[in-house]
């Protein structure tokens, strides 16, 4: 199945998010369009992935701005697969959504690339936000043993 990473999709999953937490957190009887949401959320931790990945790759140690970036994005990444995950998404069809967005966002301009970024990483925020201290607590330490995993295959990777 082809599908396209659309920023207009973009703003049209704002509603799907929020119909999402309403659904999982019991508040408001609103049908959620989970495949919809489960679409938005792959091409935003594809997108937030390589961003991240593209912001480690010159990374010597020692930059803390760079790494609190980093962080950032990534945290925003895993609240958009707590929320997923908690919606019912599971892990195979998971990975495959994600290897289909990753592949997709190649193709795209470098400019709707940043925009996605730009968005995918406030509403990963908003997720994050919106999640309970437990949830909260559980995606900031996914995120900093992965921004660790990611800054250690970059200190390995430069060169010497």
């Amino acid at each position: 199945m082809v599908r396209s990473i659309s920023l207009l999709r973009g703003a049209r999953c704002g509603a799907a998010i929020a119909l999402t937490l309403a659904g999982a957190t019991g508040a408001g009887a609103a049908p959620v369009d989970l495949p919809t949401f489960y679409r938005h959320a792959s091409d935003c931790v594809a997108v937030l992935k390589l961003r991240a990945d593209t912001l480690a790759s010159p990374y010597r140690g020692g930059d803390a701005p760079m790494k609190a970036e980093l962080t950032t994005l990534t945290e925003a990444g895993f609240a958009f697969v707590g929320t997923a995950y908690k919606a019912g998404l599971r892990k195979a069809e998971a990975d495959r959504m994600l290897a289909d967005a990753e592949t997709e966002l190649q193709g795209r301009p470098a400019a709707e690339r940043e925009q996605l970024v730009s968005t995918c990483a406030l509403e990963g925020r908003k997720l994050l936000a919106d999640s309970n201290a437990l949830e909260q607590m559980l995606v900031r330490q996914k995120a900093r043993s992965r921004v660790e995993k990611i800054l250690a295959r970059a200190v390995a990777a430069a060169p010497r």
